[in-house]
């Protein structure tokens, strides 16, 4: 009788403890959703209101600041008059495309120079690896603004040698390129059943348009750079000043480097032994396996080149070549400031990328896991 009143006991006591420790885990959960739900909302206030002030009267973007209202849009007052105000007093549309294509083939370009190097870093052996590796890491710590003035003298500087020997590089990049989505895209297509059965010129022609794409903005910058050439201009208010001195990035070479010294070294060994070089590991094996890390940089690398803001302002002139960031100063030089105007411009760079950020969520997060980037 009484072993059976302690087995009672006990698991009453039991009982109350696993209650007790369920309700520490609902309280505890509970807290740390509030809390992310509140970091949430401040986070999104500054968006919101930028998107509200968008349609709002000029007058009204002030006037409501130290309200609710700032965030609260008021039907009787909502008008696309800031929307209009923004395409007649800038070329929005230049400006947008200027943003894309700086955007993409720097992006584009970075991602084949700083994989090639972390390879070079990561897979083969040579004098001054170590060296150049702790260099590498060494410059991630340097901001733009460090390096900002020097680097305008420098590239206004530029001789004519050196701008063959740029050229050269961007077209030997363009070649590269060229050969890594041949190969790519000829596999693909003779894989496909929908394809495979096409005669061999047509997959061969239908070979060279994916190429001719997909290699469009090397394909344009090279264009820009021999009309330049032939021209004699200087580097600044042009297209590559605001990619070129970008391409090779420290941060991106090191993700890279991180991820490819996680893959195992058998994979080069058993190419080395069917005859492969380093260029054909690279680009038949390192790069199918890093498809993650891939994702990570060109994601990352395209939110930061998308806002660029202090280097084309400091390059550029006018609005042929200047991007979509830059293109904001212009209302906030004329008087009176017309902040509405401002809001809505803001909304219109902004929204876009938010949006695609949001549609692509899912694979961001499973590509930033993937390389092993911790947030």
């Amino acid at each position: 009788m009484t072993t059976q009143t302690l087995n009672e006991q006990q698991l009453a006591a039991a009982q109350r403890q696993a209650a007790i420790a369920r309700a520490v885990k609902i309280i505890r959960r509970t807290i740390a959703y509030s809390f992310m739900t509140f970091l949430g909302f401040l986070f999104l206030f500054p968006i919101v209101f930028m998107v509200v002030a968008a349609f709002k009267p000029n007058e009204r973007v002030i006037a409501d600041l130290a309200s609710i209202r700032a965030f609260l849009p008021n039907p009787s007052q909502l008008t696309l008059e800031n929307i209009r105000d923004v395409f007649d007093s800038v070329r929005f549309g230049r400006l947008a495309f200027n943003s894309l294509f700086i955007t993409l083939v720097t992006v584009i370009s970075g991602l084949f120079v700083n994989s090639m190097a972390a390879f070079t870093l990561s897979r083969l052996r040579w004098p001054g690896r170590t060296l150049m590796l702790s260099i590498i890491v060494s410059l991630i710590i340097i901001p733009l603004e460090a390096i900002a003035v020097p680097l305008l003298m420098q590239v206004n500087q530029m001789s004519d040698a050196m701008n063959i020997i740029v050229l050269a590089l961007l077209l030997l990049l363009t070649g590269l390129l060229w050969v890594i989505v041949w190969s790519a895209s000829g596999k693909m297509f003779r894989e496909w059943p929908v394809l495979r059965n096409l005669p061999e010129p047509a997959l061969y022609l239908l070979q060279a348009l994916v190429v001719a794409v997909i290699a469009l903005p090397l394909e344009v910058l090279v264009y820009f750079m021999l009309q330049q050439a032939q021209e004699g201009g200087t580097w600044l208010n042009s297209y590559h000043v605001q990619i070129l001195p970008f391409i090779a990035e420290p941060f991106s070479i090191f993700l890279f480097y991180q991820f490819f010294i996680g893959i195992p070294k058998d994979f080069d060994e058993a190419a080395y032994v069917d005859g492969a070089g380093p260029f054909r590991i690279y680009w038949q094996v390192m790069v199918p396996l890093s498809r993650p890390v891939f994702a990570t940089v060109a994601i990352l690398k395209f939110l930061q080149f998308w806002s660029f803001y202090l280097w084309p302002l400091m390059v550029t002139r006018g609005d042929e070549f200047r991007p979509l960031m830059v293109g904001m100063d212009f209302f906030q030089t004329q008087l009176p400031i017309r902040w509405g105007s401002i809001m809505a411009y803001a909304a219109m760079v902004t929204i876009p990328v938010l949006i695609t950020f949001l549609l692509f969520q899912k694979w961001f997060v499973q590509s930033v896991s993937s390389s092993g980037v911790k947030g």
